[in-house]
């Protein structure tokens, strides 16, 4: 007979939370959105060669070019889940598939971004991922930042 704690959740199961990350944006709302919402925007930032558009349904494929160590390139793929200009943008990606969800918030001084990711396997694998995208996604709003604010491509 196996126990489980005040959630549900069997003792001793590996626990991975969602991740969360924000920041602001010294750009309109609508400029940022951009940037997230096509394969073309992330393209100027942050990926080299990435396909898609803003609406729900759309296949995604993000490229990375020599991404690796070894100069190998990293692509990954899943659909758009939601678009709300200006709001939000959602895609699925990974395997097994999590959600990551951007929203975007006027702000005095620009823009309020956010990114927060869901549905990370519960698992040893699960929460490796959760590792590597927890401090990714960090990076990526920095990256996102300094375009849009400056016109500076920090990855190559």
């Amino acid at each position: 007979m196996s126990t489980t704690d005040e959630n549900g959740t069997p003792q001793g199961a590996v626990q991975v939370p969602d991740i969360l990350h924000s920041t602001l944006v010294r750009v309109a709302p609508d400029v940022v959105y951009d940037l997230l919402s096509s394969g073309t925007g992330w393209d100027k930032w942050f990926t080299d060669g990435s396909a898609f558009g803003p609406s729900e349904g759309s296949p995604v494929h993000l490229v990375w070019r020599g991404w690796t160590d070894d100069g190998s390139d990293v692509t990954d793929d899943g659909v758009v889940k939601e678009c709300v200009p200006n709001e939000r943008f959602a895609f699925t990606w990974g395997t097994p598939p999590s959600l990551v969800t951007f929203t975007t918030a006027e702000h005095p001084d620009g823009t309020w971004l956010t990114v927060v990711e869901t549905g990370l396997p519960q698992t040893a694998a699960g929460l490796a991922r959760f590792g590597e995208c927890a401090t990714g996604w960090g990076e990526a709003l920095t990256l996102l930042r300094c375009y849009a604010e400056h016109g500076i491509r920090l990855s190559t």
